[in-house]
């Protein structure tokens, strides 16, 4: 009896064990790489800036309400934190196109969603488009940000 308990034991346990099929798990819908960089669009009529000690080049967050449909819904935000814990960075246009670039133009809050919490790049969408911006050489401040996103009830 006492065999059959321990055989029913080990029986158990391997039937609740994980299934290992060979595959790898399946990875988030999005290409996220460590170098990811956003082109932000600080000008956004929905985005607000703010400072806490108006040191816009130190520390600022963005924040954004009332997204494009599907989820044009004013309960919906988005925050962009750069503190004066993070850093900033020159990135020349040529290191710019091997890296994996994303325009918040084209991201949805789920995209935004998908990269709450973590550490990603900025660089201010007018900066991005000035006169010279093509040249291989022409450098971008990229700033070091996390990433929030939230809602009320």
């Amino acid at each position: 009896m006492k065999n059959l308990n321990v055989l029913m034991i080990i029986l158990l346990f391997y039937s609740c064990d994980e299934k290992k099929t060979g595959t790898p798990p399946t990875s988030p819908p999005l290409n996220i790489q460590n170098e990811l960089v956003i082109i932000f669009d600080r000008n956004n009529r929905n985005t607000i800036i703010a400072s806490f000690r108006n040191d816009f080049t130190k520390d600022f967050y963005f924040v954004r309400e009332n997204f494009d449909p599907p989820f044009d819904d004013p309960n919906l935000n988005i925050k962009v934190f750069h503190g004066i814990d993070h850093q900033n960075k020159l990135i020349s246009r040529k290191e710019l196109e091997r890296m994996n670039v994303w325009f918040d133009s084209e991201m949805d809050y789920m995209d935004w969603f998908s990269l709450s919490f973590d550490k990603y790049y900025i660089i201010y969408q007018d900066e991005y488009l000035v006169k010279g911006s093509l040249k291989p050489e022409f450098e971008f401040t990229a700033y070091e940000v996390n990433i929030y996103t939230g809602g009320i009830e």
